[in-house]
């Protein structure tokens, strides 16, 4: 019997029983073997794909060449007189909180959208259960991974914090998970093995460091805007096959050696890399970035958000969507409004073969991914599928088996020929479809208590210091009209014939901090492309014409650069920073115990761009990412960030937690030591733009001030003769003009606040 038809059985989901099923499935494997030598091992499990294969790959596949064919991906703004209600929200105590894995049925509970039916949940049980189980290469997993199940990349919730208040349980709401910062010098390659090594050692300094984010590698060519995966599919054949562009390190087959990063010396992109400007005679330079899964909440919602609607909110290089401001001091940059431009990436249509084959992925405005690289999420449940997972399958039939590491290793090359034949894959079309549809009707969760009584009557005055009244301040200095918000939100607020406020929620008389100019509070749906599927017209009715609380723009805006770090050959080493605790007016429990105490902390690099990029990154560059949702941030927590860097671990938060600096009215550059779930909120906001010069409110304590590295170096990395000029440059320098970020006047708003102020939007920002 197949491994995935046994695992329905385990539903106690006892892992020695688990294990036992995988023993006795690979001794049967064996033995058939044996008797049929002829077959071998690999031919017995690939005449047998995983998944349900309901509906059939034949059918599936008509589906896909419609859905592609006549883009349905493309949202139609409704019409008028369209009647809009409230996206439904799981009740907030009960959102994520599952069991162990694998989920089923019953965890549904916690995740979809509450008005959905026994029978509608029963459509979804596919996917949850292969986003959640393990996959061994038996199965056909491999032969080369990066993690062995989906839930590999979300693995945050398992690390919070006792204090951090968070959910504690795995799923496809949580983060990927980080406890210390990664040392690429030993998970890049292994002298012992000539193979790399997975992040999975606790000490960053002297070995790996752990998280669950993938590394990914290639070479970025800056004045032709052209990126070489290292896989040998780029500029026309004359890419170099070094494995590229994910480094698989958790292998289904123990024989591989985990994926190493090539080295410069043997990559013909590389020759004469000049020392300052690290580009080679061809014009490349080696690019090494790590990317963290996200908590894949609301995805539906966005799926079905008008193009339109996504287009309106482009203000490329002009800066003339700038909404007022009473905190408006904008001169200092220079900029007409907020400084704020954002732009669509939008993706190439497909050709026609690549629609036939069923391999082709939609064109037209991207919204999904951390630079908008997609414009459904079928294609990154297809890239997590054979990318992540190792499973080829109708959309990817290509085994990710190109790494020189493993070159000639017995067991370790593809097992199953890169033919049309549907015998030849290992996954039915169902199981991606299938996991498809799990992730559309995974919903957001209910808000916070405290916010949804403020909602309840937006314009009550409330006590500046009561819970109520911080979190009206905080949503305020974000930039929202509650009242406008509370009629999208709330069932039955909405008047019958409108409210004349902003549709997106936006404070437009007065924005103040102005985060909403990229973190929109609410957008609307259109009719949701689900209704293109056999379940779709089921998981339609909970996506379309909806108010939905998504906070993002969903386009791509600049972010911090610092050159030393962005053009380096590996990030940059951990660098470790003695910190004093700083009190910053927390409510969380435990965050004034440790004030005063000292923290060997790992320094957060401030640098965001890296070029590395998908094969498909249509108009994307290297400072440029899309804007994260917010959906959800208060109730998963963190770790925040692409890479996960702004990381708060059980693990590590009394020994090595993550660390930088804050200002604020009266501190500038103090130190910040991430304990809490308040310092990770605090954290990632300051990390939005570069920090800034210190002047005489610098706290005389360990690890204020600019966060210059001693000496101006870090192991690989050398930030010149005036450091402090690149990390924290003037304003009115050209360092500064050119490498802060699009919220630079935003967060130069933010920081002018009083220390009250900024934990009134922090206080927000948990009951998301």
């Amino acid at each position: 019997m197949r491994e995935r038809n046994i695992l329905k059985f385990t539903r106690k989901r006892k892992l020695p029983t688990l294990l036992l099923i995988v023993c006795c499935s690979f001794a049967l494997a064996i033995f058939s073997t044996a008797l049929f030598p002829e077959v071998g091992l690999a031919n017995i499990f690939s005449s047998a794909p995983i998944g349900s294969n309901t509906p059939d790959n034949a059918a599936l596949l008509a589906q896909r060449q419609i859905e592609v064919t006549a883009n349905v991906f493309d949202v139609a703004e409704p019409g008028p007189g369209t009647v809009f209600t409230p996206a439904e929200r799981v009740p907030r105590r009960k959102f994520g909180v599952v069991g162990t894995f694998p989920l089923g049925l019953k965890d549904l509970d916690a995740l979809v959208y509450p008005s959905a039916t026994r029978t509608q949940r029963e459509a979804l049980v596919e996917g949850i259960e292969f986003f959640t189980t393990p996959h061994l290469a038996i199965e056909g997993a491999g032969p080369i991974a990066n993690q062995q199940m989906c839930l590999g990349c979300h693995l945050s919730s398992a690390e919070a914090t006792p204090n951090s208040r968070v959910v504690r349980d795995v799923s496809n709401v949580s983060r990927a998970a980080r406890s210390t910062p990664t040392n690429f010098r030993f998970t890049a390659i292994d002298p012992a093995t000539g193979g790399g090594r997975p992040a999975d050692n606790l000490d960053a300094i002297n070995n790996t460091g752990r998280t669950a984010a993938f590394t990914t590698f290639g070479d970025y060519n800056p004045t032709q805007n052209i990126f070489d995966p290292l896989d040998g599919t780029a500029r026309n054949g004359a890419s170099p096959r070094l494995g590229g562009f994910v480094q698989h390190v958790r292998f289904s087959i123990p024989e591989c050696l985990p994926e190493r990063i090539p080295t410069i010396a043997e990559d013909p992109n590389l020759p004469n890399v000049d020392p300052v400007t690290k580009l080679s005679s061809l014009g490349f330079r080696r690019g090494v970035v790590e990317f963290a899964g996200p908590p894949y909440i609301g995805r539906g919602l966005m799926e079905a958000i008008p193009t339109n609607d996504i287009r309106r909110f482009e203000d490329e290089g002009s800066d003339s969507q700038s909404i007022p401001s009473s905190l408006n001091n904008a001169a200092i940059f220079a900029c007409t409004g907020d400084c704020v431009t954002g732009k669509t990436n939008t993706i190439p249509v497909p050709s026609e073969t690549a629609i036939t084959a069923g391999s082709a992925f939609a064109g037209g405005v991207g919204r999904f991914g951390l630079r908008s690289n997609g414009v459904e999420i079928l294609q990154f449940v297809a890239g997590g599928l054979q990318g992540e997972v190792g499973f080829t399958s109708i959309l990817n039939r290509r085994e990710p088996t190109d790494s020189p590491t493993n070159v000639g290793r017995p067991g370790c090359n593809d097992p199953y020929p890169d033919t049309p034949a549907d015998s030849s894959l290992e996954a039915h079309l169902s199981v991606p479809l299938g996991e498809r549809n799990f992730l559309r009707m995974t919903a957001p969760p209910e808000f916070g208590d405290t916010l949804l009584a403020v909602l309840n009557n937006p314009t009550r005055s409330r006590p500046p210091q009561s819970p109520e009244g911080q979190v009206k301040r905080g949503a305020e200095l974000f930039g929202i009209d509650l009242v406008a918000f509370s009629n999208r939100m709330i069932p039955g607020r909405f008047p019958a014939g409108g409210d004349d406020r902003d549709p997106n929620a936006i404070n437009r008389q007065d924005s103040m901090v102005s985060c909403v100019t990229c973190h929109i509070p609410v957008q609307r749906t259109g009719q949701s492309p689900a209704t293109t599927t056999r379940d779709g017209a089921i998981v339609a009715q909970h996506l379309s014409y909806k108010w939905a609380p998504i906070f993002s723009d969903l386009l791509l805006h600049n972010v911090p650069q610092i050159d030393a770090e962005r053009w380096a050959s590996l990030p940059r080493d951990p660098l470790v920073v003695d910190r004093q605790y700083q009190p910053t007016l927390s409510r969380e429990q435990g965050a004034t115990t440790a004030v005063g105490r000292s923290f060997a902390t790992f320094d957060i690099p401030r640098n965001l761009a890296g070029d590395v990029f998908a094969n498909g990154q249509a108009a994307a560059f290297g400072d440029e990412f899309r804007t994260p949702p917010l959906m959800g941030l208060g109730r998963m927590g963190s770790p925040f960030l692409h890479d996960a860097r702004v990381y708060l671990s059980r693990l590590t938060f009394n020994t090595n937690p993550a660390g930088t600096v804050f200002t604020n009215s009266q501190v500038t550059n103090a130190p910040l030591v991430v304990r809490t779930l308040d310092d990770a909120i605090r954290a990632a906001i300051e990390l939005h733009d570069l920090p800034v010069p210190d002047d005489s409110q610098t706290p005389n304590v360990p690890g204020a001030g600019c966060p210059v590295p001693p000496g101006g170096a870090v192991g690989n990395i050398s930030y010149g003769p005036s450091p402090s000029s690149v990390i924290c440059p003037p304003y009115n320098s050209e360092i500064s003009r050119n490498h802060r970020s699009d919220a630079k006047e935003v967060i130069r708003r933010y920081r002018a606040l009083n220390p009250a102020d900024q934990q009134a939007m922090i206080e927000f920002l948990k009951e998301l």
